[in-house]
């Protein structure tokens, strides 16, 4: 039976992207990070690719553009899915910071 590590991270205020997950070689294309955005600011136009993407909303307002004239707006606490293939950018909203956590896992 093989013993995997688990990984604990403190979040701390104040930088614009932490990566979580993705650069160690033991996992299996598992990828996440902590993202900060000041109010009018987006991540820029991506695609997932190969990859299954989920967002966690923690703290302020997003709007989450896709499919070239698509758009979901989303506050705290709120669960979005992207499937692969997926051209989307998200962008703060809101007046305040907005946080957010990403997380992506390869799919085959």
């Amino acid at each position: 039976m093989r013993k995997e590590k688990f990984l604990s991270i403190k979040l701390r205020g104040g930088q614009r992207f932490v990566r979580l997950l993705g650069d160690s070689t033991k996992l299996k294309g598992l990828c996440s990070g902590l993202v900060a955005l000041q109010p009018g600011d987006s991540i820029g136009e991506h695609k997932t690719e190969n990859k299954e993407e989920v967002l966690v909303i923690i703290k302020g307002n997003a709007t989450v553009y896709y499919s070239k004239d698509k758009s979901i707006k989303a506050g705290p606490n709120t669960f979005i899915y992207i499937p692969p293939e997926t051209v989307h950018n998200v962008k703060n909203s809101g007046s305040k910071i907005l946080r957010y956590v990403y997380i992506t896992s390869k799919i085959n």
